[in-house]
């Protein structure tokens, strides 16, 4: 009999981390970019909400805002309290996906979405003295006209909270400092 106790405590014990897992919430496959055969797959904010709503699940919140966006907040894996993980844009007038956050509760590297060979640091100045800076963003410009941020990061090794996918040409009315330096010629 305490052979067969021990048996069972070992067999329990060599399985608790699977039913540790299995109660653990999984992400849905999208919530983050993913690096496949040296290619960057996320979204290719040409989705319509219900695609998004197929690969995210419905959001915690919509919220409207401005004059013609739409936001869903999402609350998917470790989120700060009352803070939301994603936040994807719509426009209201035609529906189209136009740009998502994703928020980390804890900073983290990204440079494996950002190639050096691929990616240019931008940084805004203070208004009140330019050579002050405030605020830097890492850019990688993808196909589709697509542009994905790091957010107060310039250089590969930082660590951000926050990466940022959206359409070049909405850039401006989110970021308009930044729309402003990409159309300026690089400098050699």
């Amino acid at each position: 009999m305490r052979k067969i106790q021990v048996v069972l405590a070992g067999v329990l014990l060599c399985a608790a981390p699977l039913f540790v897992q299995a109660n653990e919430p999984q992400l849905p496959s999208a919530s983050d970019p993913v690096v496949e055969k040296g290619e960057l797959q996320w979204f290719q904010l040409r989705e319509s909400r219900t695609e998004v709503a197929k690969q995210l699940g419905l959001p915690k919140m919509v919220a409207p805002f401005g004059a013609d966006f739409e936001a869903w907040q999402y609350q998917l894996g470790e989120v700060e309290e009352e803070g939301f993980s994603h936040q994807l844009v719509f426009r209201k007038s035609t529906g189209e996906l136009i740009s998502i956050a994703r928020n980390y509760a804890s900073e983290r590297t990204v440079d494996e979405w950002f190639p050096e060979a691929e990616t240019t640091a931008y940084f805004y100045s203070s208004p009140s003295d330019p050579k002050k800076i405030e605020y830097s963003v890492r850019v990688r410009k993808m196909h589709g006209g697509r542009l994905l941020l790091a957010m107060g990061v310039s250089r590969p090794g930082q660590v951000t909270g926050q990466i940022f996918l959206i359409r070049d040409t909405e850039l401006a009315a989110f970021y308009p400092w930044l729309a402003v330096q990409l159309k300026r010629p690089a400098k050699p």
